[in-house]
């Protein structure tokens, strides 16, 4: 229990008839008097207001919330006492969580019913658990407040930030042309069965040229295939230390994470098969390829709680976990990156054990600042001239292991951090023709 500023008043109304008490010489009768008077009309409060237990507390067992977002947590709160009560509730509070505003004081009618809410931002995807809500109930007369702990387990789930997917799709079908269901698209160069014979257009990959027919229509025509029907697209998500950097407040690993829920939604809106191998030093999590809503939840509760780690990538374990896993050729776009050329030269090496069987598409994050630093212009300082030089020879190293990629005929993306589920989406789009 506590007193109100309600009875800080009274008390500092009683100074000023204590003085005119003592002005006319009745200071202790008055004192006595009024004093008791607070007393009373206090224990009166504690004794007409309801237990604040006489409240119950529910919400949802598992609550879901998304990532560095605003989001609205509801309570629903019911007045089992016989009285109109004021309520003030409190959450747990919790790591990771910033509070935003509040709508969490009402007065109740008794057996009613009343919604409470409060906004939060997390800072952290993962699951967080809450025991208990912080209840005040104000005095039927306003002198005093009682409290109550009350039990209200439950479990917050902090997802990536998807509340755009139905953008994403919108912006597809427009940009595609196509509507929603649709399949009537080719993944280019991937196909084994034939479907059509064309004329060759520059760009063309000359080992499809039908000669036969070249001879016959004495113009150069090309073989057309048609891949399987539910392409597999695999989603290799690198977790270790190059990708628990920052980059403009958030790690490149949650830029990660919601680029592979945006494009397995994509994915499967076309169509395809979406899976998703989650790796670092070792395997840690592998869905196989699939579609339908079922899917894509699967794929998010996957997602929703990794965390980076400060291992190294072990590329040849997780590419070797691949080709075990799907034996069928595949689309296998790898969210990773490097900061120290060692872990390129691995990546370099172990690739060629899935080329053989997939097609791989390396996504790597731009380091920004990297670029500005080694383009800057007349530094000033000693500092600035070595941080420059620095700057230089890593971007350069960073541009060498793209070419030694292509190199190899496997193709890479390098994007700015919020551009990293358009490029990877836009890339798999690209390998589309009608």
């Amino acid at each position: 229990m506590s007193l109100t500023k309600n009875f800080v008043s009274v008390l500092l109304l009683g100074v000023v008839v204590t003085i005119l008490a003592w002005v006319v010489g009745l200071l202790v009768p008055v004192f006595i008097i009024y004093n008791s008077l607070a007393v009373v009309f206090v224990v009166l409060d504690l004794f007409v207001t309801p237990n604040p237990k006489k409240i119950q507390v529910f919400r949802n067992k598992e609550t879901h919330l998304y990532f560095k977002t605003d989001n609205q947590i509801p309570l629903t709160v019911k007045n089992k006492s016989g009285s109109r009560i004021k309520v003030e509730l409190k959450d747990e509070s919790l790591r990771h969580f910033n509070f935003l505003s509040s709508n969490m004081w009402h007065t109740i009618e008794p057996g009613s019913t009343t919604e409470f809410s409060y906004d939060v931002m997390p800072t952290k995807r993962g699951s967080f658990d809450t025991k208990y809500v912080y209840v005040r109930v104000t005095g039927i007369l306003g002198l005093c407040v009682k409290h109550a702990k009350i039990p209200c387990p439950t479990r917050f789930k902090v997802y990536p930030n998807v509340r755009d997917l139905s953008k994403f799709r919108l912006m597809v079908q427009q940009s595609r042309k196509l509507p929603q269901g649709d399949k009537s698209l080719r993944l280019f160069g991937s196909g084994a069965e034939f479907e059509s014979l064309r004329t060759y257009v520059e760009g063309d990959d000359y080992r499809k040229i039908n000669w036969s027919a070249t001879a016959r229509e004495n113009k150069l025509i090309v073989n057309q295939y048609q891949p399987e029907r539910d392409q597999p697209v695999y989603i290799m998500l690198d977790t270790g230390r190059p990708m628990s950097y920052m980059v403009n407040g958030f790690k490149k690993l949650d830029y990660a994470i919601n680029a592979a829920i945006i494009l397995t939604d994509i994915v499967n809106q076309q169509g395809d098969k979406a899976g998703l191998l989650v790796f670092e030093s070792e395997v840690h999590a592998h869905i196989k390829p699939g579609q339908g809503a079922a899917h894509r939840n699967n794929v998010l509760e996957a997602l929703y709680h990794v965390e980076d780690t400060k291992n190294t990538a072990n590329y040849g374990a997780a590419f070797k976990a691949l080709n075990e896993k799907q034996k069928r050729r595949s689309l296998v776009f790898i969210f990773t990156d490097f900061e120290i050329i060692d872990e390129a030269d691995d990546l370099i090496a172990n690739i060629k054990h899935i080329k053989r069987r997939h097609m791989p598409i390396v996504v790597f994050i731009k380091n920004e600042e990297l670029a500005q630093m080694a383009t800057q212009e007349n530094p000033d300082t000693i500092y600035n001239k070595t941080l420059q030089s620095v700057a230089e020879e890593f971007h350069k190293e960073r541009q060498s292991v793209v070419s030694k990629l292509n190199a190899m005929g496997i193709a890479t993306i390098v994007t700015e951090a919020e551009n990293f589920a358009i490029s990877a989406v836009n890339k798999y789009l690209q390998s589309l023709v009608i």
